[in-house]
């Protein structure tokens, strides 16, 4: 384990050797900023074939944090009067479209980076690896159909996130990696973040591992996602510190930590605005611009939030940045496989209840509501992904499977679901400790519900 000497005695970090052993991590990073201090800890492998150690320089993959790099790139031109968050993504390209006419005539880079296009967000085709990847990407957009109506509802959407990359290259001039390293990385000091693999190999780097924590992991057979993906986070990654300094300049107006900079105090206000509010239990509470917004005071009633940030997945890799404003902590964990989240909600627990006196929300206690089980079962789908809810026994199980040419998402196995609330359930996957939320929405008139939701994701009921 490799431990920074500045660490501050408001937390602990040095028993993460154990925390990855008990989570079944083969490796971790965290960065920790607080009251002018930066802390840092590292612990197990890169890799469990070759065994080379994690230390605080590992690059990890930061997966969907990279939706707030893509976010300020757009406010930046937004600044520059080269666009605008409410004016039609076809003003920029002329040809834009996808499945639902409506959305490819309507849809902005508003309802983009919101999360509230509809479009079925989980789309994983490789364009290719040349400077146009992206732009290819979005050309085969034209068939993927909408979950949901354009601005119905929040449902997490990666496709808009590399439509949004592709307004920026079409405005900017440059490939969003070129874009991404000459108007963010560079600017506030961060050498390491590399969007490309052949960056990478410059640093010590993480791989993913698959399996069942508890069971046995392998490394991942797969190290990347498609790098056309990569403005919605497949290939980004970067040591967890230099995700910290982003994390700053979003918590100082803008701000970063050498001065420069990055975007006006206004626009770190609309990454924090609240848009709207998500199905209770997921992975967020609400949704800003870009930006996850957590309240973890347990107390919505005045509609605000307390904790900002974004979490990131890729194969076998999982990236959880927090920021508390009223605090000043920013947060960055990186692992590489095994129960990341569970690890992440006890070292988040035990920093943010040291230094904010706030901490994630537990499990909540299973209720009886009396509901009527038999609405819910059905086949809910959307592109990647097909979710099967049965009824046995009295109890909901849900069996999650992908679609051909998706095995690279692995299937969760069958799930038992715990009632938590009305239309509202929790289940956990084999070999993790946190739970997923299965929330049903929008009822026919026969209490069918039109949506499943879990996690941060949409599935759209695709039976009677």
């Amino acid at each position: 384990m490799s431990l920074a000497d500045n660490m501050t005695s408001a937390f602990d970090l040095s028993d993460l050797p154990e925390l990855i052993d008990r989570f079944h991590v083969p490796g971790a990073s965290i960065a920790v900023w607080h009251n002018g201090a930066l802390s840092e800890a590292a612990a197990g492998v890169v890799n469990l074939n070759t065994g080379v150690e994690t230390t605080t320089d590992t690059l990890f993959q930061i997966g969907s944090i990279t939706k707030l790099y893509t976010t300020v790139l757009v406010l930046q031109l937004v600044e520059e009067g080269l666009l605008t968050l409410d004016d039609p993504i076809r003003k920029w390209l002329p040809d834009f479209k996808v499945g639902d006419a409506e959305t490819s005539a309507k849809v902005t880079l508003r309802h983009l980076l919101t999360h509230t296009s509809g479009i079925d967000g989980d789309y994983f085709v490789d364009a290719g690896r040349g400077e146009d990847r992206i732009e290819k990407f979005v050309a085969h957009l034209a068939e993927v159909p909408n979950l949901s109506p354009l601005g119905h509802m929040f449902a997490y959407c990666n496709v808009g996130f590399v439509i949004a990359g592709r307004v920026i290259e079409k405005v900017a001039g440059l490939s969003w990696d070129k874009a991404m390293r000459t108007r963010i990385v560079k600017n506030i000091g961060t050498p390491a973040f590399s969007t490309l693999p052949e960056q990478a190999m410059r640093h010590r780097t993480a791989i993913g591992h698959l399996g069942t924590p508890g069971k046995g992991l392998m490394v991942s057979p797969i190290a990347y996602l498609a790098q056309s993906n990569a403005p919605a986070g497949s290939t980004p990654m970067a040591p967890a510190r230099d995700i910290v300094t982003f994390g700053r300049a979003l918590l100082a107006g803008g701000i970063a930590p050498n001065g420069h900079q990055l975007i006006s105090e206004e626009s770190t206000t609309l990454v924090t605005r609240p848009h709207c509010a998500c199905p209770p239990g997921g992975s967020l509470d609400g949704i800003g611009l870009g930006a996850f917004l957590w309240n973890w005071r347990g107390n919505m009633a005045d509609g605000s939030y307390d904790v900002f940030g974004h979490d990131g997945s890729t194969i076998g890799q999982a990236a959880f940045l927090r920021i508390h404003p009223k605090s000043g902590t920013v947060v960055v964990l990186l692992t590489n496989g095994g129960d990341g989240k569970g690890l992440a909600q006890t070292l988040l627990s035990r920093v943010f209840t040291a230094t904010a006196g706030v901490a994630p929300l537990t499990k909540p206690a299973p209720v009886d509501t009396g509901d009527q089980l038999g609405p819910y079962v059905g086949t809910y789908a959307k592109t990647s992904e097909t979710a099967r809810v049965a009824l046995r026994e009295g109890t909901l199980h849900v069996s999650i499977q992908p679609s051909a040419n998706y095995g690279v998402i692995g299937s969760g196995g069958e799930i038992e679901l715990q009632s938590v609330g009305a239309g509202r359930f929790v289940g956990t996957n084999p070999g993790m400790s946190q739970p997923v939320n299965f929330n049903f929405l929008e009822p026919d008139r026969r209490g069918q519900p039109r949506y499943l939701y879990s996690g941060a994701r949409a599935f759209a009921r695709v039976d009677d």
